[in-house]
């Protein structure tokens, strides 16, 4: 998967169950500051992440991904090993 598309997902699942539009949300868009998730909102994504791909990310808090195009990194390279 590649880092576009990953972003893709990861937008439509923030959305979902959530007052936000899609087009509103990019790779630069940081989960704390500008959509104000914490620890549990960062748990339910990865959930939702594992669900959505059947990939478990290896990360202990929401700190550790702060922006929608940081967790599409960690998930694409988790699904390609690493590869572009």
């Amino acid at each position: 998967m590649t880092e576009e598309k990953a972003v893709e997902v990861i937008s439509a699942l923030i959305c979902r169950g959530r007052p936000i539009h899609q087009d509103s949300i990019s790779p630069d868009t940081n989960l704390i500051d500008d959509l104000g998730f914490d620890s549990l909102d960062a748990a339910e994504l990865l959930a939702s992440v594992h669900k959505e791909t059947g990939q478990q990310l290896d990360v202990s808090s929401v700190k550790d991904f702060h922006t929608v195009g940081g967790l599409a990194k960690r998930l694409s390279d988790s699904l390609t090993g690493g590869r572009k």
